[in-house]
């Protein structure tokens, strides 16, 4: 798990949003880049590390 992923999942267990933060380590986890769904509210921090965490994943598969 990267920096970006380990931040973003902080961030969303911290606003109260663990079963997201679940989700998107499970998805991270197999090479799947992860969106929550639209009627979830987070800041833009977490949008950013989240969109961070996606771009290491893409990264990461395009090498593999």
């Amino acid at each position: 798990m990267t920096v970006s992923q380990s931040q973003a999942l902080w961030e969303l267990c911290r606003q109260g949003f663990p079963l997201i933060a679940d989700e998107a380590a499970e998805r991270w986890e197999k090479g799947e880049t992860f969106e929550p769904e639209l009627r979830v509210r987070t800041s833009r921090r977490i949008e950013h590390l989240i969109e961070c965490s996606n771009q290491e994943v893409r990264a990461h598969w395009a090498r593999a």
